[in-house]
């Protein structure tokens, strides 16, 4: 199994200066892969659609959790990696099932819900990650 390395960008959003966190795989942006990918797959709408999670915005609960899978299920089974450009976790998220071991936490089954889509089409299908330290 491929290991992969995450790490958080954690940036003050230029309009209101609320705190955005975006999830970087192997140093790319979360944003610009699957972007990339539902361009490449004639999915529609498609680019620029994503942005970062916007923690002020939604009670999340402590981040290193949420982004481990043990935040509350009241999104169902599958927890937010991504939310909309504006803002809004809810309006176009980025959902994936989360495992998470003693040393190696699991992202895959990617799907966006909005309008539902066949999981399969996201052509990243896992990604087994090494988690460093929100910043």
């Amino acid at each position: 199994m491929i290991s992969n390395e995450i790490r958080f960008d954690c940036q003050q959003r230029g309009d209101g200066g609320v705190l955005v966190i975006v999830p970087r795989i192997d140093g790319a942006p979360l944003t610009e892969l699957i972007d990339r990918f539902e361009i490449t797959a004639g999915m529609q709408p498609a680019g620029d659609a994503y942005g970062g999670l916007i923690p002020q915005f939604f009670r999340f609960g402590p981040m290193l959790d949420h982004f481990l899978g043990w935040s509350t299920n009241a999104m169902g089974p599958k927890t937010p990696v991504l939310g909309c450009e504006c803002g809004e976790w809810g309006c176009w998220p980025l959902m994936a099932r989360i495992t998470a071991t003693v040393d190696l936490v699991i992202w895959d089954s990617f799907e966006q819900p909005h309008p539902p889509q066949d999981p399969r089409l996201y052509g990243i299908r896992s990604v087994p990650v090494r988690p460093s330290p929100i910043r």
